[in-house]
C-alpha cells in the first residue's frame, strides 16, 4: 500500500529534476540575477543624449571608440543606441567609485542585457 503512494511522488520528483525549467521570461540563463546595465531613456530628446554622450566620453575608462564607424557598436547608428553603450560603459566603470546612471535624467537602469549582434555591453559586479 505504501508503494502506491510513494511511487507517484518519486516519479514526480524525478520529473521535476529531469525536465528543464520552463518560464515565461526572456532570461536565457546567461544573466545572473541582480545584474544591471545603464541605458538611455527613450523619452530623452537626441540633443540631450548627445550632450550626455559628449560628457561621458570625456571621462576616464569610457569606451567611446566602440561606437565609431566600423566598430562593433556603431550599428544601429542612432543617438539612442550610441547613448545606451556609452552610458553603460561609464556606469560600469564608475559605479564602484561613486558614479551613477543618471545623466541629468537621460538614463535608466535595466536588468536585461542590452548587448546585440557583436556589440557586447560590459557588466562589472558592484563592490
Amino acid at each position: 500500500m505504501a508503494w502506491n503512494l510513494l511511487l507517484p511522488l518519486l516519479l514526480l520528483l524525478l520529473l521535476l529534476l529531469v525536465v528543464p525549467n520552463i518560464s515565461g521570461d526572456d532570461n536565457d540563463g546567461e544573466d545572473d540575477p541582480g545584474q544591471q546595465w545603464c541605458v538611455a531613456d527613450v523619452q530623452t530628446p537626441d540633443n540631450e543624449l548627445e550632450s550626455a554622450i559628449n560628457w561621458a566620453c570625456g571621462q576616464q575608462d569610457v569606451k567611446c571608440s566602440m561606437i565609431q564607424e566600423n566598430q562593433p557598436c556603431y550599428q544601429p547608428n542612432t543617438t539612442k543606441d550610441h547613448a545606451d553603450f556609452v552610458f553603460n560603459s561609464y556606469f560600469q566603470n564608475h559605479k564602484n567609485k561613486g558614479g551613477n546612471c543618471y545623466f541629468n535624467g537621460a538614463a535608466i537602469i535595466t536588468e536585461k542585457d542590452p548587448s546585440h549582434d557583436n556589440c557586447h555591453f560590459e557588466y562589472l559586479p558592484s563592490n
